[in-house]
């Protein structure tokens, strides 16, 4: 059995008052947790007359851990009301300063191993921007560059730590009494793992260089560089970028603004992190989004991404797609496939679930799709059939939930599906050079070669065996005319095959070539040209194999 820690106690007591003070008391009292409160606890008011912005204040007294789970419940998982979601965005980026001179200056100094001003020529006391787990201030370095400093708070991970181990176990509780419903524990793991992953400040370093150079062709979004040497567990020094937050555009702002030339780019570069790279950043909420005086996005606080493998990619393209086209029976399919079904589930109900969400965003396509939104239900349906999904489901419906946010306030009228519809011929080129890439394409050659090599000896030693009778094979009469037709048409085949086999991987090989001439959606013509050689050559291989089928049933 596990050790309880002491500390242990303290979250379980923590979380017993925020479930007394907003939950069902009655369930609470039946169970027998009311012995286990102090008596001011339990005289506090009933639930409904706390509103989202107290609890978002309790959530901000009890520290970063309970903040990130606030957002989670509010956002990713259908069990807070509406009105939440506001009061945890809030949490985002509107905490409580810490002091500078007695809790920012010693973290500083510590990773740095200098004193402040040794490395700064000057530093803002009053800091632009204070989270959950750290507060950034901006300053100047000692050759002249502007930039933002952001500096963890004290104590993050050992609170984050201490917190987790307790969770794990209320994790457990609450599967047991949702019958796993929403993977409590499944939702656990993957926030903890983000969490420490965005405690470790050299994780976002990276995640600035490798998203700013996947981005570096959109002229309108700008990712801050960090500073070499600069970045530590603790501390990011990285180029200041200002601008302002998007929700607090004018309306004259806004006018100004190519609103639909920034909605695209921003909406495809989402697009293209999440479906072609596979690295996106996963937390843009409004406090990370701003607008500069040049008019560009930039992106701020990547210490959030998320990561998808390629086959999870390749089946969220085809989601994405089959939702923008209406096609729910597709997307009820697909989403099976991303996740697991449990042994009672129903698979009309579900689809019919998924077909008449899917439909209902249809008939609301002159307002646009908000795919965020969709994602978000659909985890939710998920939920509640029985079908359990990864957590990165979410987190990505999370993202484009933000996403559609930003968007509609820039161009009110532009419309996500439309968007799809016109990047998904590139998507879904990038997802089939991939599938044919260099290294895939000489594993099917090695494997082309080593047919050839083995045929003439595997044939060989077939005759040898029919001719020594080694397997028990008795031949009292043999047509050898038939019997040469019959090998002239195993020879044939075989040789079509490989022509075939050759035409596919010619084709797939010139797609990588960037001077091959002409093309159709970005694919060569010649290559074209190659896969309808290879396509009609399957059709006649099908075709001479079902003739030869019928003509044995007659």
């Amino acid at each position: 059995m596990k050790t309880m820690h002491p500390k242990d106690l303290l979250v379980y007591h923590n979380i017993l008052k925020l479930v007394w003070k907003y939950g069902n008391r009655e369930l609470l009292k039946s169970m027998g947790f009311e012995k286990h409160l102090d008596k001011d606890d339990q005289d506090t008011n009933d639930a409904k007359d706390h509103t989202a912005e107290d609890f978002a204040a309790d959530l901000e007294k009890l520290g970063p851990t309970y903040i990130k789970i606030g957002q989670i419940l509010a956002t990713q998982l259908p069990i807070l009301p509406a009105e939440y979601k506001q009061a945890m965005e809030r949490l985002q980026d509107d905490v409580e300063p810490l002091d500078f001179n007695t809790e920012i200056v010693p973290v500083i100094e510590s990773e740095l191993g200098s004193p402040v001003m040794s490395v700064f020529e000057q530093i803002d006391t009053l800091p632009i921007g204070a989270g959950s787990l750290g507060q950034v201030h901006t300053a100047t370095l000692k050759d002249g560059r502007k930039v933002a400093v952001k500096v963890q708070r004290p104590g993050a991970r050992e609170n984050v730590n201490d917190n987790f181990r307790a969770l794990e176990h209320v994790a457990s509780t609450l599967d047991n009494l949702t019958d796993h419903r929403y993977g409590f524990v499944d939702v656990l793991d993957h926030t903890r793992q983000t969490l420490l992953e965005e405690l470790d400040f050299r994780h976002e370093a990276a995640n600035l260089t490798a998203i700013g150079r996947s981005l570096q062709k959109e002229q309108c979004i700008v990712v801050p560089s960090p500073i070499t040497g600069m970045s530590k567990r603790r501390l990011l020094v990285m180029t200041y970028h200002g601008g302002e937050k998007v929700t607090d555009l004018t309306p004259r702002r806004i006018a100004e603004l190519d609103g639909a030339s920034l909605s695209s780019s921003l909406f495809r570069s989402y697009l293209y992190q999440i479906l072609v790279k596979g690295t996106f950043h996963a937390d843009p909420h409004p406090g990370n989004v701003l607008l500069d005086d040049q008019g560009r996005i930039v992106l701020l606080d990547l210490g959030m991404v998320g990561h998808l493998s390629p086959n999870l990619r390749e089946m969220l393209t085809q989601l994405v797609l089959a939702i923008a086209d209406g096609r729910g029976d597709q997307a009820a399919d697909i989403v099976i496939r991303i996740g697991e079904a449990d042994r009672t589930y129903d698979h009309m109900h579900f689809t019919q679930r998924i077909n008449s969400l899917v439909m209902q965003c249809r008939q609301n396509n002159t307002e646009g799709i908000d795919l965020g939104r969709v994602l978000l239900d659909i985890a939710n349906i998920c939920a509640q059939n029985r079908v359990r999904i990864p957590p990165i489901f979410s987190t990505i419906g999370k993202a484009l939930l933000n996403l559609d946010e930003l968007v509609s306030i820039l161009a009110p009228t532009f419309n996500p599906s439309d968007s799809v519809r016109k990047y998904a011929s590139k998507i879904l080129t990038r997802h089939f050079r991939r599938s044919f890439s260099r290294m895939r394409m000489y594993d099917a050659a090695i494997e082309i070669s080593r047919l050839f090599e083995e045929a003439p000896r595997r044939i060989n030693k077939l005759l040898d065996t029919i001719v020594r009778q080694d397997r028990g094979f008795k031949i009292d009469a043999i047509d050898e005319e038939q019997l040469i037709q019959g090998f002239e048409k195993i020879a044939n085949r075989i040789t079509l095959g490989l022509i075939v086999a050759a035409l596919y991987l010619s084709g797939a090989m010139i797609m990588n070539v960037e001077h091959a001439g002409p093309r159709i959606f970005g694919i060569p013509l010649l290559s074209i040209l190659l896969f309808v050689a290879a396509f009609a050559g399957t059709w006649m291989i099908f075709m001479a194999m079902y003739f030869k089928r019928s003509s044995r049933k007659k």
